[in-house]
């Protein structure tokens, strides 16, 4: 590629990250009365946080206090979760003081599939679902075929066909801005700064400041290191009182040395994930209104030493913990607990301490801290004295450990644990076509069956790989990335297609090995499906024309115009890049099924009989993301298609054979223009076709072999 179009496009990227900006609807009063249908009274927006107050609208309150309903939002304000698109979608949000939704309307999207009238009403018709739910309902979303049920706790929602990261995105918009809307104003409220003209807007803790989490069972939290164990055994007891005057006071030491005396289960309440699960409702709100802005630790313990009568052998302390932090002594206040607890065996076999720390101490839950169980005896008779051991109790829920059950926890966790059998096919098929690729010369040793090979694999491409797991690559992949990276996003929004993630790593890798060919020979939907078209039609008898090499040339420097367009539209006119990324058919054909608006079927079709007359007319002349991958072929380390010196002159076999004409007339390989077709490689090794080759074998043939005749005496 010549030096200049590497800095035009260079310059197209940094001037796109300079100017990217993000275009949001701010409504007005007028808007929200509209489109609740002018069911409640809509208060002044809040200054501080940007909600509508509702109202009760009725005639028997015309003379009264005006009553308190509910809230209205933009979504985008407090959560801009980001679709496929990768631009934030807005959503009309009204919930209720008891955090249900009163009315959920679909504002503004930017995803490519559903841009046209019938796609905002399937996605528009999907956050409808919403309404009469509440934050606190596990809600769950299938097939968009799928049939709707729902109850008081639990919502099965139906998704949208090729929808799944948009849906996804508009449940979390909608949950998680909720869920901001209700804590900024339980803090505000508690600040005393949120208050209009006799309405002061407050929320209670047990309504919608508290977001359900992912439910995980006892087992799973002490997998993650959220509950941590620890037991004593009567010997290790008894020898940490060794060579004290209350040694000796456990009978049963001697001989039942390994028995579990004791064990204690730690965990820090305090950090929702944790709390939630362990703890009821009501004993969450307990727990919540005790320690404040503080933390709190429960440490449950089992054994015969936790229900011991004499103090012989335990005194009974109140706090028999010691907490230290950077070697600073946290102070600890037990609170009496009466509600319930997920604990196995609590309360009849297992006893449980709730202890808070002061504030005045405040414990930093992000960094390591010193846990210890201090064990204490009497002994000798009046006036009794008594002696302490300390046992260490590790806990090392923090740093890394932390980070990583929050990325557990993450959306795009759940959405790759449920397609894992799809991850496993589309992994095994990446493996299988990078032993073949690697193995080059064996895969194409024998032109029938690398035939044979090519047709099985874009089949899978095509059929599995497309329509099944929906793992089309498209622009919008890239544009979608370079907005959230101009903006200051991150890329996560990406993570809810494990098939685009997986791919996107494996065709970043190949970049470097092979070069685009992997992926836009092997691993495009849609470019297999022109192969295949095109196969079909020759066996048919329908001739393709083959162009001659200057006009295809000329006509390959097309699709960095279109890639040049697509970007650069994204700010000089960024309400039409959704439109510019239609230029690929890849939506239309492989994730709608041809289901679409006429426009994009007659255009994908159109695609499609041009790759009857010119072999893959849309990928080498025309396509964006083809375009993006060839202008990074200087990454590529390796030429790794063998040529000898007779390659180009004076053999011309594999230039002429090349369908994608890739090879220039003096025998190099253009890897920017290559499909990795292994074509020329067969050729390469095939003494029937390749001249260097068949002059070799012919000199062998041609060769008179000269006898030693022995003299006879």
């Amino acid at each position: 590629m010549k030096k200049w179009l590497v800095l035009v496009l260079r310059w197209l990227l940094l001037s796109f990250m300079l100017c990217a900006h993000v275009n949001a609807i701010t409504l007005k009063k007028s808007d929200v009365e509209t489109y609740l249908a002018n069911k409640y009274i809509v208060g002044d927006i809040n200054p501080d946080v940007p909600v509508w107050p509702l109202f009760v609208r009725d005639a028997a309150y015309e003379n009264q206090k005006p009553v308190l309903f509910g809230y209205a939002f933009e979504s985008v304000d407090f959560e801009p979760v980001r679709g496929y698109g990768g631009k934030p979608i807005n959503i009309l949000v009204c919930i209720d003081t008891k955090g249900s939704f009163i009315e959920v309307r679909l504002l503004d999207h930017r995803e490519p599939l559903f841009r046209s009238e019938a796609g905002i009403a399937k996605l528009a018709g999907f956050a409808a679902q919403y309404t009469g739910l509440s934050i606190h309902h596990d809600i769950q979303i299938y097939d968009f075929k799928a049939k709707t049920a729902r109850d008081e706790k639990y919502a099965a929602l139906h998704g949208v066909q090729a929808g799944t990261v948009s849906v996804r995105a508009i449940d979390r918009t909608i949950i998680q801005s909720a869920t901001s809307v209700a804590r900024a104003h339980v803090e505000a409220a508690k600040n005393g700064t949120i208050v209009g003209e006799g309405n002061a807007i407050a929320l209670s803790k047990g309504s919608l400041y508290d977001a359900p989490v992912k439910p995980l069972s006892w087992a799973q939290m002490q997998g993650r290191g959220m509950i941590e164990a620890m037991s004593l055994t009567r010997d290790q007891i008894e020898k940490a009182f060794a060579g004290t005057k209350a040694a000796g006071a456990d009978k049963k030491a001697a001989s039942q040395p390994d028995e579990v005396a004791i064990q204690f289960h730690v965990a820090l309440i305090s950090l929702p994930p944790i709390g939630r699960n362990l703890l009821d409702d009501e004993g969450w709100r307990l727990v919540g209104a005790n320690r404040r802005d503080g933390q709190a630790l429960m440490i449950s313990e089992t054994g015969p030493l936790s229900k011991v009568l004499y103090e012989s052998q335990r005194i009974a302390d109140d706090i028999p913990f010691v907490l230290q932090q950077d070697g600073k002594a946290i102070k600890l206040r037990s609170m009496a607990y009466d509600k319930g607890l997920k604990v196995p065996g609590y309360p009849t076999a297992t006893r449980a301490h709730f202890l808070i720390v002061d504030t005045a101490t405040p414990l930093n839950p992000s960094e390591p801290f010193d846990l210890s169980f201090k064990l204490g005896r009497r002994f000798g008779s009046f006036p009794n004295q008594f002696t302490y051991v300390e046992f260490p109790l590790p806990y090392a829920f923090h740093g890394w450990r932390a980070r990583v059950s929050a990325m557990l926890d993450a959306d795009w966790v759940d959405s790759w644990s449920k397609r894992w059998i799809d991850i496993a096919v589309l992994i095994s098929g990446l493996v299988i076509l990078s032993v073949a690729l690697i193995r080059q010369r064996a895969t194409s040793a024998n032109a029938a069956r690398l035939s044979i090979f090519r047709i099985g694999y874009l089949l899978f491409t095509l059929i599995v790989i497309g329509w099944m797991f929906q793992g089309q690559l498209s622009i919008v992949n890239i544009t979608a990335s370079l907005d959230a990276i101009a903006t200051g996003n991150d890329l996560s929004f990406l993570l809810a297609d494990p098939m685009t993630v997986i791919l996107w790593i494996f065709v970043a890798i190949t970049l470097v090995v092979w070069g685009r060919g992997t992926f836009c020979g092997w691993l495009c939907p849609f470019g297999a499906f022109q192969e295949l078209v095109s196969l079909v039609v020759q066996k048919l008898g329908v001739k393709q024309r083959r162009l001659r090499s200057a006009v295809d040339a000329k006509l390959k420097w097309i699709k960095y115009g279109v890639l040049a367009a697509v970007i650069s539209s994204i700010w000089v006119l960024p309400n039409s890049t959704e439109l510019a990324v239609e230029v690929e058919p890849f939506k239309t054909a492989i994730s709608l099924y041809f289901v679409r608006d006429w426009p994009y079927v007659v255009w994908a079709v159109s695609v499609l009989v041009l790759s009857i007359f010119v072999y893959r007319g849309y990928c080498r002349y025309i396509c964006p993301l083809g375009a993006a991958l060839a202008a990074l072929n200087p990454l590529r380390r390796w030429g790794w298609i063998a040529r000898r010196e007779e390659c180009g002159t004076p053999c011309q076999t594999c230039r002429h054979r090349c369908e994608y004409q890739a090879i220039t007339p003096v025998g190099k390989v253009d890897y920017s223009e290559c499909f990795q077709c292994l074509d020329c490689v067969s050729i390469y090794q095939d003494d029937a076709n390749c001249l260097p080759l068949i002059q070799e074998r012919k000199q062998i043939a041609t060769m008179i072999p000269i006898l030693s005749i022995a003299r006879q005496v």
